[in-house]
């Protein structure tokens, strides 16, 4: 293994894999090594595009090249399992986009592989790692606006139901709730730092597909806290996190892709409303690949250890059950 900056692998030419590249030529710990795709030819393409080193035509060559430290998978969801399983158990520390796993059975078998192979698993939910969601989280722990007591978290956008697309697919992991419901739950649980006890969820689902183009719900948590969610693929882009407390509350316009120079959100404490700008934070997929880049060379668990991502998937599950059901139910 490099020493001063690892080999980053990519499973796949996906369009998140676009996004994330660029952090890879940005970060003093990292390095675009090798990309690999079902065909040669995309491979070589994307490879040439986004100045990779190295192509494969599959992705057990590209598993099977020992130069390669960080394997990162933003394969289709019903594929971060099986692939991730196979980096891990080829010595390579993971990476994989959220939501980790189908299920929790499949998250599970993940990180069983992480530890038996003496490897880092991370989720890749990159807003966490963006300096505006640690000042929120700092906030909180702070108690400025009291004790947090209500998160409505919000995220949408437009996708027609007669495209082609793997959102849309039902065996594969698709629907809003998946999608960018997902994030919503990831906030309420990482905000008040805490798991839920009872969950309500409602599903909307599409006439030429089975799955939820709409999903909303209720998490109720220790102390009677409520967090409350919608999803859409039926609506405008749609984002945003209100926290509110005791004493106070925090309004976040842009939390799952804050701006890079220069983000901001509202704090509302003591009769007193003020902008809190976040100048500089980084662009959030360069926040995480150097978090996750710096765990892999310090030795350290990194900050969303996986076991993060099998408890989020606990909470869909649920979600999804609810709907199903049309009941409450209960976590253990």
């Amino acid at each position: 293994m490099n020493t001063s900056r690892l080999n980053w692998g990519v499973l796949g030419a996906a369009k998140i894999a676009r996004s994330v590249v660029p952090a890879l030529h940005q970060s003093k710990f990292a390095r675009a090594y090798a990309v690999a795709s079902r065909s040669m030819q995309k491979a070589d393409a994307f490879a040439r595009e986004h100045t990779f080193e190295k192509a494969y035509g599959s992705y057990r060559a590209l598993l099977n090249d020992p130069a390669v430290d960080v394997i990162y998978n933003p394969l289709p969801n019903h594929l971060h399992c099986e692939w991730t399983v196979r980096a891990l158990e080829a010595g390579k520390h993971v990476l994989c986009e959220k939501p980790l796993a189908m299920n929790t059975v499949e998250c599970t078998r993940m990180i069983e592989a992480a530890r038996r192979n003496k490897r880092l698993l991370m989720e890749a939910f990159m807003y966490r790692f963006h300096p505006q969601t640690l000042r929120i989280r700092q906030l909180l722990a702070k108690g400025t606006i009291g004790e947090a007591r209500v998160i409505r978290a919000a995220f949408g956008f437009t996708l027609d139901e007669a495209t082609h697309n793997i959102r849309l697919v039902s065996r594969k992991g698709g629907g809003c709730l998946m999608d960018v419901g997902c994030y919503c739950v990831n906030a309420m649980r990482t905000f008040f730092a805490d798991e839920p006890l009872i969950v309500y969820g409602h599903a909307e689902r599409g006439k030429k597909t089975a799955v939820d183009m709409m999903f909303g719900g209720a998490l109720i948590f220790s102390g009677g806290r409520i967090g409350i969610f919608n999803s859409s693929f039926r609506t405008v882009l749609d984002c945003g996190v209100e926290i509110t407390g005791t004493r106070g509350r925090i309004l976040v316009p842009s939390p799952w892709k804050p701006d890079a120079r220069l983000t901001a959100f509202t704090l509302e404490a003591n009769g007193k409303s003020k902008q809190i700008e976040v100048k500089n934070g980084g662009a959030i997929y360069h926040c995480e690949v150097d978090h996750f880049s710096r765990c892999v060379l310090e030795k350290k668990s990194p900050g969303f250890p996986p076991e993060e991502g099998l408890n989020n998937m606990r909470v869909i599950e649920a979600l999804k059950e609810s709907a199903r059901r049309h009941k409450e139910v209960r976590l253990a």
